[in-house]
């Protein structure tokens, strides 16, 4: 008994215990402590890159802004002296904004050693930190959307007996007859048909896709965004315009009633989804343009240009514009009417005008300058990317589309008028109008 109170009242080694124990805590606590400070650090980095790869993507937006800036000087300058005109091909003046930009400058294997030292000297003097990819792309090829709105505000014809508008009971329903296609011209049937030539397309190629769209109203998505887009009230005469109504109201969603802004916003309109917006992403925009880029044209567009052309003319046009030795370059619809009158033999001469002249009075012009860009900047520092994507307008001042037709001119003099006016076209500084943050 005594050699057991002995034992448990023996202190020797407590203290050792007890600094053992200290020292575990410490090391837990230390090593919590490491733990954070390296998170801390790693984010404190990560902030820092993302703002570096920021800073990177706002300067090459820049640089873009600047390019298009000298490609509107340059232009200018040859509008202004013809002669310098004729001497200065399309294709070089492009060159000022189409060519990438990469930082730091890629040097090829064959650069000489004064190219390698200047691009190194540049680079070392440069300010920049990280790395940044800059493209400039033409998108002056497609339609505008929100032309749409044009086709509610048409004067409707007067009773003269009682002074008031006459509302047509088929104001608004499309003529779904593929040969009324060739004598009208309009953004809703533009759209209508090649719509529902896409979606039959892609219905012949997936099965899938068929059973889902087998009852697809095209009228009616037709009608759908033209009453979001549209003057409230306005398509109180389109039969179709009491389902738009109410589909809007089982979402719910207020009818905007005003232009589109953003493509975004066709993906809250009922019926429309990433399917459908996808197959016509290329073809139609909501952004202003000032004319259709002939040398831009889609196989779809040239569908539109002209009704009646086949797969065979279509694909032949294509290798004739993008001949790679002699590539061919539309200047205006004077160019396009010789291929397919004198090339093609696809259409009369006296029809084609007549279409253009449809064209026009929808407020669709063609030419070949560029007027609407799509900007992609890149920045990147060490793992951080960060992406600018800006949709940038350049207005064009053309006299020549505010010309009104004289009642006894012919459509040949009237062309000549217009033409002879536009030649001291001028464009204008250009403004982004939509700026996306990937």
């Amino acid at each position: 008994m005594k050699e057991l109170k002995k034992i448990l009242q023996n202190q020797n080694g407590v203290a050792l215990m007890m600094i053992m124990t200290a020292i575990i805590f410490l090391m837990a606590i230390y090593g919590e402590f490491t733990f954070e400070s390296k998170i801390s650090r790693i984010k404190a980095t990560n902030v820092m890159d993302r703002s570096q790869a920021k800073l990177m993507a706002e300067s090459g937006l820049q640089l873009a802004m600047a390019r298009l800036r000298l490609y509107k000087e340059a232009f200018n300058k040859l509008e202004a002296n013809p002669s310098a005109k004729s001497q200065v091909p399309p294709q070089l003046l492009n060159q000022l904004w189409e060519v990438p930009f990469m930082f730091p400058i890629p040097v090829g294997k064959e650069a000489n050693r004064g190219v390698k030292d200047t691009i190194e000297k540049f680079t070392e003097d440069s300010l920049l930190d990280g790395s940044m990819r800059t493209t400039i792309t033409n998108i002056s090829n497609r339609m505008n959307l929100n032309l749409l709105r044009f086709d509610t505000a048409k004067k409707k014809p007067i009773d003269p007996d009682t002074g008031q508008p006459i509302d047509d009971p088929n104001d608004g329903i499309i003529d779904a007859n593929p040969t009324s296609f060739s004598s009208n011209v309009s953004i809703d049937q533009s759209l209508y048909f090649l719509m529902k030539r896409l979606v039959d397309v892609r219905k012949e190629k997936d099965p899938a896709f068929d059973e889902r769209y087998a009852d697809i109203n095209y009228q009616q998505l037709v009608t759908n965004l033209k009453y979001y887009m549209s003057d409230y009230q306005s398509l109180n005469t389109n039969p179709m315009a009491g389902e738009a109504e109410s589909a809007f109201q089982r979402i719910p969603l207020t009818p905007k009633f005003g232009p589109l802004s953003s493509a975004s916003e066709l993906y809250a309109i009922p019926g429309w989804n990433d399917e459908l917006i996808e197959l016509i992403q290329n073809e139609f925009s909501v952004y202003p343009s000032a004319q259709i880029d002939l040398n831009k044209l889609t196989a779809n567009m040239l569908r539109i240009l002209i009704p009646n052309i086949e797969e065979e003319n279509i694909k032949a046009f294509f290798e004739y514009r993008d001949d790679p030795d002699q590539p061919k370059r539309f200047n205006t619809p004077e160019d396009l009417k010789k291929w397919a009158v004198d090339v093609a033999r696809i259409v009369d001469g006296n029809d084609f005008d007549d279409r253009i002249g449809l064209f026009r009075k929808a407020g669709i012009t063609f030419g070949s300058d560029p007027n609407l860009f799509k900007i992609i900047s890149e920045g990147i520092s060490n793992r951080s990317t960060y992406t600018l994507v800006a949709y940038v307008y350049m207005p064009k001042h053309d006299p020549g589309s505010t010309l009104q037709k004289n009642p006894d001119e012919s459509e040949a003099d009237y062309k000549k008028r217009v033409d002879e006016a536009n030649k001291s076209s001028q464009l204008l500084d250009p403004r982004i109008i939509e700026l996306q943050i990937n």
